[in-house]
């Protein structure tokens, strides 16, 4: 799944719980459900460059070259073919704000990315960290990739999609980062850790709040979710007393306090998915469910026809 914030998109593949027969692109303004054209049935959307010019996929079903596994990447341009290559297993693909370069994940041994160059098609060498996009955010001002750093405890790492080049920001969190994920203006950072705290930071890594969750439960790595005007956001957490599905806390941004805790009754596929539009959250399921109650409000019809669509 992938939603698409700037066009009010959203993308379903058939790595979703749900099972479309092929990448769905659908419009949550009109109901539309449309095939979005250039792309293969089996295709995900990774990222979108910011004019929507741009599209990074993968293939969601791994192939055998040369005796190894291999996915297919490719990225489109205005909807037709820029740059295609099954030299790598990719996990994930993130395009720099310009769209041009490409920093993916792959599986080379460890979790080092490399930099694809989408106008020559050249490849960088792996960078010198492993990093990976699945539990780290794409800082909205600079366009970076900001994730847990895997050595040491108390820091993040940034990276340059375009270059490749890697920074570390310290925290004050006396744990492992587990996951983080930006404001949507991309001025304040939360993280969550390994010792079950959460901390908000300014981009210098500096605290302005922090919570314990232990109390509550146990955080994973699961993502961050907000409402759509961020005044609150939703931190899912694993098995609690109340459920063994687990609850999601729902807390102010800009304090930490904990304004009310959400019991799911349903276990996977019917957790949180991802920040549906307006004070909603959709889940595996594709029910959509109010931000603040978790009652569910509505559920996605995905068994329309398919036409071609039009360009983004």
């Amino acid at each position: 799944m992938y939603i698409d914030v700037p066009r009010r998109l959203v993308f379903f593949d058939k790595s979703d719980s749900i099972r479309p027969a092929c990448l769905t692109q659908y419009d949550p303004d009109t109901g539309a459900l449309t095939h979005p054209v250039g792309t293969q049935a089996d295709d995900r959307v990774c990222d979108i460059s910011h004019d929507g010019r741009r599209m990074a996929l993968q293939g969601t079903d791994w192939r055998v070259v040369r005796g190894a596994s291999r996915s297919r990447l490719s990225f489109l341009e205005d909807r037709t073919a820029l740059h295609e290559t099954d030299r790598f297993l990719a996990y994930w693909s993130h395009l720099d704000p310009n769209g041009r370069y490409a920093l993916v994940g792959v599986g080379n041994d460890k979790k080092r990315p490399v930099v694809i160059d989408l106008d020559s098609g050249e490849c960088s060498e792996p960078i010198a960290r492993n990093v990976d996009a699945r539990f780290g955010c794409i800082d909205p001002v600079q366009g970076k990739l900001w994730a847990p750093d895997e050595r040491a405890s108390n820091s993040v790492l940034t990276v340059d999609c375009a270059s490749g080049e890697i920074n570390k920001i310290t925290l004050a969190l006396d744990a492992k980062v587990r996951s983080l994920r930006f404001s949507r203006d991309g001025q304040y950072l939360f993280v969550t850790g390994e010792n079950n705290r959460l901390l908000c930071c300014d981009r210098n890594g500096a605290t302005l709040w922090s919570r314990d969750i232990g109390e509550y439960g146990q955080v994973g790595a699961g993502t961050i979710l907000f409402n759509e005007s961020a005044t609150h956001l939703c931190l899912p957490i694993s098995a609690t007393q109340r459920s063994n599905w687990g609850e999601d806390i729902i807390l102010a941004a800009d304090s930490g306090q904990i304004e009310t805790t959400v019991v799911r009754h349903k276990g996977p596929p019917g957790r949180l998915a991802a920040d549906w539009f307006g004070d909603q959250l959709l889940t595996h399921r594709l029910e959509v469910v109010d931000f603040f109650s978790g009652a569910v409000v509505d559920v996605l019809d995905l068994t329309s026809p398919l036409p071609p669509d039009s360009p983004i």
